[in-house]
């Protein structure tokens, strides 16, 4: 598989399931010991040196602007793309389609992943659509999206007994673009899940990094307590 040269962010949620604590700011924008949780995404993943991270904004896309607009990080230029009106991920993706070129990362800004996407260049792994890395299950028990997921001959397929899901991180190809269509609110309702029915989805597995997703007031306190024992975070 060849570099990765954009990265999609999903930073455009309105984090209801954080209650007040997302009212005045963005849940990817909390901050640990004074740095904004995308902060510390954003710099484990300008290790793979991509020629551009987007950042699919809508809920207070003004905070994003303000501190990330048009931002240099060593090569990697950060641009804020914005949605007038919430659209989800469906809509978010296929409203930046002209950023999705082949082997594009598209991944969510409230979860940490410190996943070795440099190491897949050295694999032979080749998809048509979407490459899904999975993770067990583990700090996120209420998540039910694209859950009891396993790999079969390659294809992502859904198994009851399997403990893993959906990490929230794809690798994509541009002929993803032909199925985000308009009105598609959910890019894992309304596109993956048909395509995994379909057998589409091509899928690896990732056993022992460190994963992570802040939806849950749990889950902060969890990131806080890894990010004070954890060289990688600081």
């Amino acid at each position: 598989m060849k570099s990765i040269k954009n990265i999609l962010i999903f930073v455009g949620g309105l984090g209801t399931r954080l209650g007040k604590i997302t009212k005045k700011i963005p849940k990817p924008l909390i901050k640990f010991n004074d740095t904004p949780f995308l902060d510390y995404q954003i710099k484990n993943l300008v290790k793979i040196k991509p020629k551009k991270i987007i950042l699919l904004c809508g809920y207070k896309n003004n905070i994003f602007i303000k501190k990330y607009k048009n931002k240099k990080i060593n090569k990697t230029k950060i641009i804020c793309h914005v949605e007038k009106k919430p659209l989800g991920t469906g809509g978010a993706l296929q409203n930046a389609k002209k950023f999705i070129v082949n082997n594009s990362l598209v991944c969510n800004g409230d979860t940490f992943f410190n996943y070795d996407f440099e190491n897949l260049k050295k694999s032979n792994t080749k998809f048509k659509y979407a490459l899904m890395i999975l993770v067990k299950n583990k700090n996120y028990k209420s998540n039910k999206k694209l859950t009891n997921l396993e790999i079969e001959n390659g294809k992502i397929i859904y198994n009851h007994s399997s403990e893993f899901m959906n990490s929230g991180f794809y690798i994509v190809n541009k002929q993803i673009i032909k199925h985000l269509k308009k009105g598609f609110n959910s890019f894992e309702d309304n596109v993956l899940k048909s395509l995994i029915i379909k057998k589409q989805i091509n899928g690896i597995k990732s056993i022992n990094n460190l994963h992570i997703d802040i939806g849950t007031k749990k889950n902060l306190k969890l990131f806080q307590k890894l990010k004070k024992s954890n060289s990688d975070l600081s």
